[in-house]
């Protein structure tokens, strides 16, 4: 193998199970784009995930079904996304008025910060 060859998609990013083990997805920031919905941008630490994949938002007071409506990965619409990759998800289930929000300079903003290092998860 030679230093520009990729290693096998089964292999997965480091750390990670591969395609075929559970979803595991960490969050980095959440935000509400209009007309569309939440997303959940971070990265896919192992596993895979479809549009239309059911999914637990592992939340502070208990964890939450979703529903994946689209994956966007490097600013592609993609209908799924495996393991090392960046991506964001728009999910159904979490409503935007659940984003945190703290005072700003022109009123409330939204603050995800008690969002990051959140996980999605869904079995295979």
């Amino acid at each position: 193998m030679g230093i520009f060859s990729r290693r096998p998609a089964a292999q997965g990013a480091a750390g990670t199970d591969g395609p075929a083990g559970p979803f595991r997805f960490t969050v980095e920031r959440v935000f509400a784009v209009p007309a569309r919905g939440v997303v959940f941008t971070g990265t896919v630490t192992s596993g895979t995930v479809r549009v239309g994949q059911s999914a637990q938002l592992r939340l502070a007071d208990g964890p939450r079904t979703v529903t994946v409506e689209a994956i966007d990965v490097r600013r592609r619409k993609r209908t799924g996304a495996a393991a090392g990759e960046e991506a964001g998800l728009y999910l159904a289930g979490f409503p935007a008025a659940e984003i945190p929000r703290v005072l700003g300079h022109g009123g409330a903003v939204q603050d995800d910060s008690a969002l990051r290092g959140t996980e999605i998860v869904a079995e295979p």
